[in-house]
């Protein structure tokens, strides 16, 4: 009976916890509201600034998920309004334990596969998340998404014909290019 209750209270728990993470995802990341200035977050240092998109990170920042600490997060801001968040994911391992976290908690991702790399999308409401697999170097780069903003930055960047390009990653030897 003991082994029942506790089951029925791992159950319980693990219902009540998971929608408050994707209720979180809906309308923030990591505490910035989607589509808030970036004012309202702390601590945020500006790392570029490209015609209408700053990108900015805070020292010592990272996030956590599916057992992974992704470090050197950047968070992208189109006319002063939060629209991705960007990361590193160090090896493979960390990548497979992202993915499967990503595909347990949202469902199989739509795939496409390029010359370098495979692409994992994952949609949750207005979010889009990324999560790109270099074959090359075993690295992968995470990326969280505010779908209308992120609308209007690609709509923009056809418009000037630019692409924005930063390096996540001090040692990179590629520059990550950030595409919607």
């Amino acid at each position: 009976m003991k082994s029942f209750i506790a089951a029925l209270a791992i159950i319980t728990l693990a219902c009540l916890t998971s929608p408050v993470e994707a209720q979180d995802l809906q309308t923030t990341f990591s505490g910035i509201r989607w589509g808030g200035p970036a004012e309202e977050a702390r601590g945020l240092e500006l790392v570029r600034q490209e015609g209408h998109e700053s990108y900015y990170a805070k020292t010592d920042d990272f996030y956590s998920l599916g057992g992974v600490t992704c470090e050197k997060v950047v968070y992208g801001f189109f006319q002063n309004r939060f629209f991705a968040a960007f990361m590193t994911v160090r090896d493979e391992k960390e990548f497979k334990a992202v993915r499967e976290h990503l595909t347990e908690r949202y469902g199989d991702a739509r795939s496409q596969m390029r010359m370098d790399r495979t692409i994992y999308i994952w949609d949750y409401l207005d979010v889009k998340i990324k999560l790109k697999h270099y074959e090359e170097n075993s690295q992968a780069k995470l990326a969280f998404y505010y779908t209308p903003l992120s609308i209007e930055v690609n709509e923009a960047r056809k418009a000037t014909q630019s692409e924005t390009v930063i390096k996540l990653d001090s040692g990179e030897d590629d520059e990550m290019k950030l595409d919607f």
